[in-house]
């Protein structure tokens, strides 16, 4: 929504985190702020994309590989439907960690805008209070100005532009 109106703002390129700053791409933007605008940024985004991934493809290093879970499944046995084995086959043990006693903000670039997580920690496992700010509730606000005096007709296409995530608005 910001790209499509005129501003080149992204986190990957703002804050250069992970390993995005060792690649050669661009921030796709455009002026007009409409629909076209939006579905052009989105498909330039996708380009770009196809662009990073391939220049991470060419910097994996060659050699031999092993897939250790392979291991596991070649031994030959049948496990029964209550097993314990067979019910946790592929469950792993939750990382434990100490959150310190503070108010964290992180956030990254996600497909539609800024995803950001809030946490507060109290020295415990669990966060005291949190909240994930989704990119589609943000985009949803503008909504009522972008279809004033528009046919009924826009509004679809407008909807299909903003490409809103219902899940994330009910935060």
């Amino acid at each position: 929504m910001l790209r499509a109106s005129g501003i080149q703002w992204d986190l990957r390129k703002v804050e250069n985190y992970e390993c995005y700053g060792e690649f050669d791409w661009d921030v796709q933007w455009k002026k007009e702020g409409d629909s076209l605008a939006r579905y052009l940024v989105r498909i330039g985004e996708m380009v770009e994309s196809i662009k990073i991934i391939q220049q991470a493809l060419e910097g994996i290093p060659g050699g031999p590989y092993e897939n250790l879970e392979i291991r596991y499944f070649d031994r030959e046995r049948e496990p029964e439907w209550n097993d314990f084995e067979y019910r946790f086959i592929s469950k792993k043990q939750s990382p434990t960690f100490e959150l310190p006693k503070q108010e964290l903000y992180a956030r990254v670039e996600a497909p539609k805008g800024e995803l950001g997580i809030f946490l507060i920690g109290d020295q415990n496992g669990f966060p005291w209070r949190w909240k994930i700010r989704p990119p589609s509730f943000i985009n949803l606000q503008i909504l009522p100005q972008l279809v004033k005096r528009m046919k009924l007709a826009d509004i679809m296409t407008i909807l299909g532009s903003i490409d809103i995530i219902m899940g994330e608005v009910d935060c």
